[in-house]
């Protein structure tokens, strides 16, 4: 399956070649380390996936790296399981002393420590994201997410409370503000990512959908979700490139529906096979048009984190 584009002579492709079989031994294998070493092996089991999925992804003939390292994203999670048992003992501590005062004043401490692990939430994503960009390359050269997870994890906060507060109808705007921020600051060597896509654009297809959530079943909210992936790829560009993802509600409704029914019948084995069927009919509903201006493109400056991905393993959010 490929993506191509024409402008100029010149074609684009996005394609990945990557074999269900393959994929499974790798599954296979790892489910066996990660047994025998009660789980440890994880973090390099998912190393090991994901340097399969990007070193079988090329775009215009040349093909992605992956450069993570298990030992790094095992460090993170000990990293972060350290400061969240500080926080938690922490609370513990104020907890006690609140009790002392007044027992009543216990529920505030309880608060506070939801909100701290939510807010930690917003911090481990970013960095997650972090992480992993600054991981990939492709020509040699790496991707990278600047800016300040603690920035995200803010924003992402009192976007969710404001969308709380309007019983859900801030969510468009929310996950805009959210997208332009990721966005935003991503970067491929020194050339940015650039996004201008606006929340009110979603609204009036976003109310209609929240208002017929009851009587689809809330089926429509894959449709929403299909228009939503068209959206946002058709206001992100990168130098001359645009992008344009061509898939509709019904199509997306049936590659959740396959997956699922391939998952259940073979009792889960078929995993590897739905990574990759969902890779493919991303890679194949995806339109690019534009050049690259290769010359302008140099090696980032950006400073790659260390260790990556501690907080959503620790709050086991950790996808491959």
């Amino acid at each position: 399956m490929s993506t191509e584009a024409t402008t100029g002579g010149s074609k684009i492709r996005l394609r990945h070649h990557g074999e269900g079989g393959e994929l499974f031994v790798i599954f296979i294998v790892n489910l066996f380390l990660k047994i025998i070493t009660l789980g440890i092996y994880h973090f390099w089991a998912k190393t090991r996936v994901r340097r399969y999925l990007w070193t079988h992804a090329s775009f215009d003939g040349e093909y992605f790296e992956y450069t993570g390292r298990g030992m790094e994203l095992f460090l993170g999670f000990l990293k972060a399981m350290g400061v969240l048992i500080l926080i938690v003992l922490g609370f513990l501590g104020l907890s006690v002393g609140l009790a002392m005062i007044d027992r009543s004043l216990v529920s505030v401490a309880m608060l506070l420590i939801y909100a701290t692990f939510f807010y930690l939430i917003g911090v481990g994503i970013y960095g997650a994201r972090r992480y992993m960009l600054s991981r990939t390359r492709w020509r040699s050269i790496r991707f990278s997410q600047t800016g300040s997870p603690f920035d995200y994890a803010r924003k992402m906060f009192g976007y969710t409370l404001l969308t709380g507060l309007t019983l859900g109808l801030y969510l468009p705007f929310m996950k805009n503000h959210l997208t332009s921020h990721m966005l935003n600051h991503m970067r491929f060597g020194n050339e940015r990512v650039e996004y201008d896509g606006k929340g009110r654009d979603l609204f009036p297809r976003f109310l209609v959908t929240y208002l017929l959530t009851i009587p689809t079943l809330g089926l429509i909210w894959i449709w929403y979700s299909a228009a939503e992936a068209r959206y946002y790829a058709g206001h992100t560009r990168f130098q001359q490139l645009r992008f344009h993802l061509t898939f509709t509600g019904g199509q997306l409704l049936w590659l959740y529906f396959s997956n699922l029914l391939l998952l259940v019948v073979t009792l889960g084995l078929a995993f590897p096979w739905v990574i990759l069927r969902t890779t493919r009919f991303t890679f194949g509903h995806l339109e690019i048009s534009g050049q690259l201006d290769h010359a302008a493109i140099a090696q980032s400056a950006e400073k790659a984190p260390t260790t990556g991905e501690g907080l959503v393993e620790a709050f086991d959010m950790g996808g491959i």
